[in-house]
């Protein structure tokens, strides 16, 4: 029996009410030929219960044992999948209901070779996302000079994901890894991969919820998560510069300066100052002069936990900045 066309994917981790959201969102397409995938996280709030009382016959819940991250979650859900597209979608989002027919019609004009459709989101701050959006069909190099912008900009690289399911039969998904490093992995694919980009904007963003993979309320919870999260979001910065250090020299040489500040972050998280501190003066060498760096090195000088908490500041701040600018 052949599967669906789409495979939607969710994520989920103590998101009950949201998750729901997201469900009821896939079964009101207007494109009815699908499955909804969910990968519910060790969640300790009812999420099974609730979302089997749906009854909804195209949702399978797949559970983990045990609290695995969001990649973990990410690459169940790819191994679950039965459907020839697959679409992700964060537990906080939910897809607009004329989202899966534009991707179909896209998916008959895609030329050939092409199997990787991205889109824009609404965000929860009223910003469209991304914001910068690169044209057309791209590659490599134009990843590289998109990730640039964004830098310059200080913008999200946020997207919505349509994949065909051949592209995961030849690539790490790093399912190992607790946090989310598909940065890594779509740069990775981007040499081999071509990617048409649309400027239509197929789904929204919430951000009502106490804890998400993606967004966390909750200070405690938050540190808990980064400390968590460091040695992988390490090992994701230094292979990033490691496998692509020199085409970002050359496309993106703002972007490999970010890297190597965001791995001297990380280094200091994961506890290991003296990585923290070699990384921090490469980004000084590499022409880092602004306060933020020397942030991070008196932060992570003081320990994992201070850093933590000025990370979170930063990103409390980033919000509020970005929710002004929405509404001025």
């Amino acid at each position: 029996m052949p599967g669906p066309f789409f495979s939607v994917l969710i994520s989920t981790y103590n998101r009950v009410h949201e998750v729901q959201r997201a469900v009821r969102s896939c079964t009101q397409q207007t494109f009815r030929d699908l499955e909804i995938v969910v990968v519910d996280d060790a969640s300790a709030d009812g999420t099974v219960s609730v979302l089997t009382a749906l009854g909804e016959s195209r949702l399978r819940i797949v559970q983990h044992e045990r609290n695995r991250g969001i990649s973990a979650a990410r690459a169940t859900g790819v191994k679950h999948a039965r459907g020839e597209w697959l679409v992700f979608l964060d537990s906080d989002w939910e897809l607009f209901s004329h989202a899966l027919a534009r991707l179909r019609a896209l998916i008959d004009e895609l030329p050939a070779g092409v199997h990787i459709i991205r889109s824009r989101l609404e965000a929860a701050d009223g910003t469209v996302q991304p914001g910068i959006l690169p044209s057309g069909i791209t590659g490599y190099d134009e990843r590289l000079h998109w990730l640039e912008e964004l830098t310059i900009a200080r913008a999200s690289s946020d997207a919505g994901h349509c994949i065909h399911r051949s592209v995961f039969e030849a690539t790490n998904f790093f399912e190992d890894r607790r946090g989310a490093v598909e940065g890594l992995w779509e740069t990775d694919l981007a040499r081999r991969e071509q990617s048409l980009w649309v400027p239509d904007i197929l789904g929204k963003q919430h951000v009502d919820a106490a804890n998400s993979h993606s967004r966390d309320a909750n200070a405690s919870r938050v540190i808990s998560r980064l400390l968590r999260e460091a040695p992988d979001d390490l090992w994701m910065a230094e292979t990033m510069l490691a496998e692509h250090g020199s085409a970002l020299d050359r496309l993106a040489p703002l972007t490999r300066r970010a890297l190597t500040e965001r791995a001297a972050t990380q280094a200091f998280l994961a506890g290991d100052r003296r990585r923290g501190a070699r990384h921090t003066w490469e980004a000084i060498r590499s022409g880092s002069r602004h306060g933020k760096v020397w942030i991070i090195l008196g932060l992570g000088l003081l320990g994992p936990r201070p850093l933590a908490y000025g990370k979170l500041a930063g990103r409390r701040r980033q919000r509020r900045t970005r929710r002004r600018a929405a509404t001025a």
